[in-house]
């Protein structure tokens, strides 16, 4: 009924996340000469920017996508922004010109484009007819968080 699920309303603190994540029991593997066989802790160029010049556009993409609201976030969206990558507020989602636009005014231009297909296919996909409204044009990479 209407009642019960204004009872189970969610609240605010339930869309904030802790910025890090820490195992209950954790484990860690360690080799034969009793080192851990992996890192464990995060490398601090992960927070530079220089370091994001050097990652896959998948890996940007991940980025941005999973790591909503940092700062890791933030450089990603900058570094796909050098790719001449831009950010379409309406779909939420990042598109590249394929070739020059076909038709263009003081509102829109229309022409193929690729985009990244982050909800069913994790890839990149060509729209051969599309209109990109510049109102929905993403002007600044740090507003870029969904």
């Amino acid at each position: 009924s209407l009642n019960g699920s204004f009872r189970n309303l969610p609240c605010a603190a339930d869309s904030r996340r802790k910025r890090k994540y820490t195992p209950r029991n954790p484990y860690t593997h360690f080799d034969s000469h009793g080192h851990a066989a992996y890192p464990m802790m995060p490398t601090r160029n992960y927070e530079h920017p220089d370091m994001f010049e050097k990652y896959e556009h998948d890996t940007l993409f991940f980025i941005f996508y999973y790591q909503q609201g940092s700062y890791q976030q933030h450089l990603a969206a900058k570094e796909l922004k050098k790719l001449s990558w831009r950010y379409h507020t309406k779909y939420l989602t990042w598109f590249q010109r394929h070739e020059e636009p076909r038709e263009a005014g003081s509102s829109f231009e229309r022409g193929a484009y690729v985009y990244f297909d982050h909800d069913s296919g994790w890839c990149q996909r060509i729209k051969a007819d599309f209109a990109f409204e510049y109102q929905y044009l993403e002007e600044d990479p740090a507003a870029t968080e969904q």
